[in-house]
């Protein structure tokens, strides 16, 4: 019974074992989360309003698709809205949730298209690439608490003016999550292993000094020691031929007596 106790035990270790080990793999969360909006008609520009990019934290990538040359574009405080007045644009103010980027259509009746949006002297920074373009949000988030950049700086998405400024923006951040239970899981497994282990030690050692129930069976139906008959018998007749006996011939009448002779008489 002992022996079975312990196996079970074991068994119920390494279950919980297994089980810290899933949850830290296969049923593990993500290690990571993605906000994403798709952009129909967003007009020649998308905006992304300052602080967006760091609302899951200072590190993460921002991911921008459009047609052909995506170009990313920075600027001073106002300067943004200033050049797109009177031009149908997008904002991009938020997330409504960890997987979907809030908008903002601005001016849905205004100009649709955007006169090399490249030149204008009012731009800090410019980074133009094919789509899908990416940012850092670390490496942004370093510059913009450099000396001689503003934080918080509003970003300006065009492509060549006239088609959308971006067809899907999608930003993501690292995620520190884990399951709360799996060092438990660990601990309560390796405890109970470790019981079973224990037990089943005992329980094979206990085993190991008991005599076995064969050879008690043996032992108790073996009969007493007792003296061969033979010897007994061979003892008795012994004793009855060292013993005299009491019907000596001689002192039966009906016995013929024969002469003695003497030895000293004289031959003839």
């Amino acid at each position: 019974m002992q022996r079975i106790l312990a196996a079970l035990l074991i068994l119920i270790g390494v279950a919980g074992l297994v089980l810290g080990r899933l949850g830290e793999t296969t049923w593990a969360p993500e290690t990571q989360t993605t906000a994403t909006v798709e952009l129909d008609d967003p007009g020649p520009a998308v905006v992304i309003d300052p602080g967006v990019l760091y609302i899951g934290g200072q590190e993460g990538r921002v991911t921008i698709e459009g047609e052909g040359e995506v170009s990313l574009i920075t600027a001073g405080g106002g300067d943004i809205d200033a050049y797109l007045e009177g031009v149908h644009h997008t904002r991009i103010t938020g997330a409504s949730d960890w997987q979907t980027l809030s908008v903002e259509e601005v001016e849905p009746e205004g100009e649709a298209e955007i006169a090399d949006p490249t030149s204008s002297d009012l731009w800090r920074t410019i980074d133009t690439s094919q789509s899908p373009a990416t940012i850092d949000v670390a490496e942004f988030w370093a510059q913009e608490n450099d000396d001689n950049l503003k934080p918080y700086r509003q970003i300006l998405i065009v492509t060549d003016g006239t088609a959308p400024g971006a067809s899907k923006v999608s930003i993501t951040w690292p995620v520190d999550a884990e399951n709360e239970w799996v060092p438990y899981a660990y601990a309560g497994g390796a405890a109970i292993a470790v019981v079973g282990l224990v037990l089943l030690v005992v329980s094979v050692g206990r085993g190991s000094s008991r005599p076995s129930g064969r050879r008690r069976r043996v032992d108790d139906a073996a009969p007493p020691r007792s003296e061969p008959a033979e010897s007994v018998a061979g003892g008795s007749e012994a004793a009855d031929l060292a013993a005299p006996s009491d019907d000596d011939p001689t002192d039966d009448p009906t016995t013929e007596q024969l002469p003695t002779i003497d030895d000293e008489e004289p031959r003839r």
